[in-house]
């Protein structure tokens, strides 16, 4: 491909995700003004409430954490042919496993224990992602449904425990007891509750980017996503990969649980996931297009939608169902994005 043409599909991809947010504009315009609010002062607090000072920009980037986890989850099984939808669940069961490690195991260094509540709660996750994985690999059953349906069984699974076996003895409401401050994240900005777990997500985003493009298990993640027929013929013994996929990915997605554990509430609790992140998620594979770098800049940005929200519930009073139909025509309209691209690159050939 000439200069050129790598210039119009730099072009159309930056007129496309204009037009994109136009349309996100115009229709989140339309429920906010019939809900009877200002609908620039609504746009303002948003921005203003997820961005406009460093406590904000802190409070979006923890909320970014683990959508970013989730999102990286998904890639990493969408780009394998996987559907993997348990992220919820995985989340859920990760968050267990670093409680767990955060609670009861006492007299570590700091740095000895954060990297155990890590490990335990990839390990937690991963456990949750291989049940789908083998069950597709031995009997053929659809990974859509069981880790769809496994979602609830690891939501309720932390309900369950936080009432009875892990419920702190000296709490009113179902929480565990805190972990040891040995195991919490450290703050990357004194001050704020920005902690590193935005970091880790990152330096995961790396981490997957460089096995798809540099490694041979990456390459054949791939080949198993655009043809498992082709790949299998090819010898990649599929049968083993698909469990092994799965549990890199619910392994990823259990991270999102030990950061909200670690990071965030510091004990365990049945609200572990209050945007319900695993499910949110999922529309943002397809918003950047299981790019893991364009991951990062849509988790920050919908970090700081999530924040910003919250920040108009509570000053301008919008009812809570506004809000959530607010940030889901804007994800809505941004998954139209590559639709639009289509279109202006059918344009740019016709000049």
């Amino acid at each position: 491909m000439n200069n050129a043409g790598r210039e119009k599909i730099i072009l159309g991809r930056a007129i496309s995700l204009i037009v994109a947010f136009i349309i996100a504009f115009a229709l989140t315009s339309i429920v906010v003004y019939f809900s009877g609010f200002n609908v620039l002062k609504v746009f303002w607090i948003a921005i203003t409430g997820g961005f406009g000072s460093i406590d904000k920009v802190s409070l979006s980037l923890n909320e970014a954490a683990p959508l970013l986890f989730c999102t990286l989850a998904y890639i990493v099984a969408f780009k394998s042919g996987i559907w993997n939808i348990g992220a919820e669940g995985q989340l859920f069961v990760g968050a267990i496993g670093s409680a767990l490690a955060g609670i009861y195991l006492q007299g570590l260094p700091k740095f000895i224990h954060i990297i155990t509540i890590i490990i335990a709660g990839f390990v937690f996750g991963a456990f949750w992602g291989f049940i789908p994985g083998i069950l597709k690999s031995k009997f053929k059953t659809n990974e859509i449904i069981t880790s769809l349906l496994m979602n609830f069984i690891g939501v309720w699974l932390v309900s369950y425990v936080v009432r009875f076996p892990l419920k702190d003895p000296d709490s009113f409401i179902a929480v565990t007891q805190k972990v040891q401050d040995s195991a919490r994240l450290p703050l990357l900005v004194t001050r704020t509750s920005l902690h590193m777990g935005i970091l880790v997500g990152v330096a995961v985003a790396v981490i997957i980017w460089f096995i798809f493009q540099y490694t041979v298990f990456g390459y054949r993640l791939k080949t198993m996503g655009v043809n498992p027929l082709t790949a299998r013929f090819g010898g990649i013994a599929i049968d083993k990969m698909v469990p092994v996929t799965m549990i890199i990915s619910g392994g990823i997605a259990g991270l999102a649980g030990t950061v909200q554990v670690s990071g965030v509430h510091f004990l365990l609790t049945e609200f572990i996931s209050p945007a319900h992140y695993g499910f949110f998620a999922i529309p943002l594979v397809f918003i950047t297009r299981l790019n893991p770098f364009a991951a990062i800049i849509a988790s920050i940005f919908f970090g700081g939608l999530l924040t910003g929200s919250k920040i108009v519930q509570l000053t301008v009073g919008i009812d809570p169902n506004v809000i959530t139909i607010f940030v889901s025509l804007i994800m809505l309209s941004l998954m139209l994005d590559q639709y639009i691209e289509k279109g202006i690159l059918k344009l740019f050939k016709k000049v």
